[in-house]
C-alpha cells in the first residue's frame, strides 16, 4: 500500500507540470475549443489514476519476468539458441508496444496510406528482434558498445544516402517509439540478467545498459530498407477539424474498448513467452507465478488507463496548440514552448522512471538517479527546441542535426566512461516515449500544417529523433563532467599523499 501511495505521489508531480503548461497557454494566448480542453482534463486524469498502477505491476511482473527468461536463456551452451531466443523476444515485445502503433496510425492518416503502416510495424519489429539478439551476443563477447554503435551508425548512414527525404524522418522516429512502456522494463531487465549472470571481472554495471540503444537502431534499418522499395510517392495533409457534434465525455469513452483490447494485446506476448519458458525451464512456484499475473493484472489495468488518456486527452490538444501557436507567426513563441514541453514530459515518462530507478540500482546509488532525470530534462528541451526550429527554418534538414549530433555522439563514446556509454544509448530510447508520441509530435505536426514552408511529412515527422539522439549528448558531458571530477580528486589526493597540498 505504501509502494502504491509513493508512486501516486510521484507520477503527480511529474503529470501536473504539463497540465499547467497547457492551461497556462490556453487562458493566455491560445484558447482551446470546450471540448478539446475537456478532453485533455479527462485524460489527464486518466494518466494520473493508471501510470503508478502500470509502474507497480511493472515492478512485480514484467522486470522479473525478463530476468527470469534471461537466466534461462544463459543456461544454454550454444551461442545459437540465446540468439534465437533474442530474435523471439525483441519482436515479441516490439511487435506489441503501444508507442509504435500510436506512431503507425499518425504515419498512416498523415501520409494517407502512402506509407504502408502495417508493413512498417511488421519490419520494424523484425529488425530490433535481430538487433537485441545482437545486443544479447555483444554482452556474451564482450563486444565494446562504442565499437559496435559506430559500426552500426555508418550502416545507417550508408542507407540514408539512398533514401527519401520523408521515410529518414519516419525510419529516426521510428526508433525511438520501439522503446516504449512495455519493451523498456522488459528489456532492461534481459540486459540486466544477462549481464548479471556473465559476469565478466570489471564489466558487470557496464554491460547492464546499451540493449535499448542496439535495439531501437533496428528500427531505423527496417524503415529505411522499406523506403528502398517503396514505389508509391509519399504525400502529406492533416485535417484540421477536429470539432464533434457528440458528446465530449461519449467521444472520450468510446475509445476505451479499442485501448483495452490493444493493452490486451501489448501485454500477452510478453505473458505467453514467460510461461511456454516456465513450464520448459524455469519450472516457477505457485505462489511465484501467482504474484507475477497479479503483477500483469495491475499493468494492464494502468496501461489501459493512461493510454485512454494519452490517446484520448493529449494528441488532438497538442495538435491544436501547435497549429494555433504557429499561427500567431512569432516563431520565438513556437521554439520557446516546443523547449517548455520538451523538459515537463521527460518526469512523466513511464520509461524514463524505469531507467533511473535501474541506473541508481545497478551503480549502488553512485549514478544518482535525479541527476540523470535533469540531464535528460536538458536534452529533451534543446531536442524539442531544435525540431521545432528545423519546422521554422526551410534550409534546416533533419540529416543536419542527426548526422551532427551522431558524430559527437560517437567521438564521445571513446571518451568517457564506458558506463555512462552505455547509460547514454538506453536513455535516447527512453526519452523519447509515449509522451512524445502523443505531445510533442502531434505539436509538431500542428505547427508544420500551418507554416507554409513547411511539409507536414517531412518537417512534423523528425521530431521523436531528435528528442531521441540529444539526450545522448547530455548524458555523456555528464560523463565526461564526472570523468574530469574524478581526475581532479585524484590529482588533490595525491597532492595530500605527498604531503604537497596548497592551501
Amino acid at each position: 500500500m505504501l509502494q502504491i501511495k509513493e508512486k501516486f505521489k510521484e507520477i503527480f508531480y511529474a503529470v501536473i507540470p504539463i497540465a499547467v503548461v497547457v492551461l497556462l497557454l490556453h487562458f493566455t494566448i491560445t484558447p482551446l475549443e470546450k471540448d478539446l480542453l475537456i478532453k485533455f482534463i479527462i485524460g489527464t486524469i486518466f494518466v494520473l489514476i493508471g501510470m503508478p498502477l502500470f509502474l507497480l505491476g511493472v515492478d512485480l511482473s514484467i522486470s522479473p519476468i525478463g530476468e527470469k527468461v534471461s537466466g534461462s536463456l544463459l543456461k544454454n551452451k550454444s551461442l545459437w539458441p540465446i540468439i534465437l531466443g533474442g530474435i523471439i523476444i525483441g519482436f515479441s515485445v516490439t511487435i506489441a508496444e503501444p508507442d509504435l502503433h500510436i506512431l503507425a496510425g499518425q504515419v498512416k492518416d498523415i501520409t494517407l496510406g502512402s506509407i504502408n503502416s502495417n508493413l512498417m510495424v511488421i519490419l520494424v519489429s523484425v529488425g530490433v528482434g535481430f538487433m537485441v539478439a545482437l545486443a544479447l551476443v555483444r554482452v556474451i563477447k564482450g563486444i565494446r558498445l562504442n565499437i559496435l554503435m559506430t559500426a552500426i551508425y555508418l550502416i545507417i548512414f550508408a542507407l540514408a544516402l539512398f533514401s527519401d527525404p520523408e521515410f529518414l524522418a519516419v525510419a529516426f522516429d521510428a526508433s525511438g517509439s520501439t522503446t516504449g512502456s512495455i519493451s523498456v522494463p522488459f528489456l532492461l531487465a534481459l540486459s540486466a540478467g544477462v549481464s548479471n549472470l556473465t559476469r565478466r571481472k570489471g564489466n558487470e554495471q557496464t554491460d547492464s545498459f546499451g540493449m535499448l540503444g542496439i535495439a531501437s537502431t533496428g528500427a531505423i534499418i527496417a524503415v529505411l530498407v522499406q523506403g528502398l522499395f517503396n514505389e508509391t510517392k509519399v504525400s502529406g495533409n492533416l485535417p484540421m477539424d477536429v470539432v464533434s457534434d457528440q458528446n465530449v465525455f461519449k467521444m472520450f469513452f468510446s475509445q476505451i474498448p479499442q485501448v483495452a483490447l490493444e493493452g490486451l494485446l501489448t501485454l500477452l506476448p510478453v505473458i505467453i513467452i514467460f510461461l511456454i519458458v516456465n513450464v520448459f525451464n524455469l519450472k516457477e512456484s505457485k505462489r511465484s507465478i501467482r504474484n507475477i499475473m497479479v503483477g500483469a493484472l495491475y499493468t494492464y489495468i494502468g496501461l489501459v488507463l493512461f493510454l485512454a488518456g494519452f490517446n484520448g486527452g493529449f494528441i488532438d490538444t497538442s495538435r491544436q496548440l501547435g497549429y494555433q501557436i504557429a499561427s500567431l507567426e512569432k516563431d520565438w513563441i513556437l521554439i520557446i514552448v516546443g523547449i517548455i514541453l520538451g523538459v515537463v514530459i521527460i518526469p512523466a515518462e513511464p520509461s524514463v522512471r524505469v531507467l533511473t530507478k535501474q541506473i541508481e540500482d545497478e551503480t549502488a546509488g553512485a549514478i544518482n538517479s535525479k541527476t540523470v532525470l535533469i540531464a535528460l530534462c536538458v536534452g529533451v528541451g534543446i531536442a524539442v527546441g531544435l525540431s521545432i526550429m528545423r519546422i521554422t527554418i526551410p534550409s534546416l534538414q533533419l540529416w543536419h542535426i542527426i548526422l551532427a549530433a551522431m558524430i559527437i555522439v560517437i567521438i564521445l563514446s571513446f571518451i568517457v566512461p564506458k558506463i555512462f556509454v552505455g547509460i547514454a544509448y538506453d536513455s535516447g530510447g527512453v526519452a523519447a516515449g509515449t509522451l512524445t508520441a502523443t505531445v510533442v509530435l502531434p505539436f509538431a505536426h500542428g505547427a508544420a500544417q500551418y507554416i507554409p514552408s513547411a511539409n507536414v511529412v517531412i518537417d512534423g515527422f523528425g521530431v521523436i529523433a531528435i528528442v531521441a539522439i540529444t539526450p545522448l549528448i547530455t548524458i555523456e558531458i555528464m560523463g565526461l563532467m564526472y570523468k574530469m571530477s574524478m581526475k581532479k580528486q585524484q590529482r588533490k589526493s595525491k597532492k595530500i599523499k605527498q604531503g604537497g597540498i596548497e592551501v
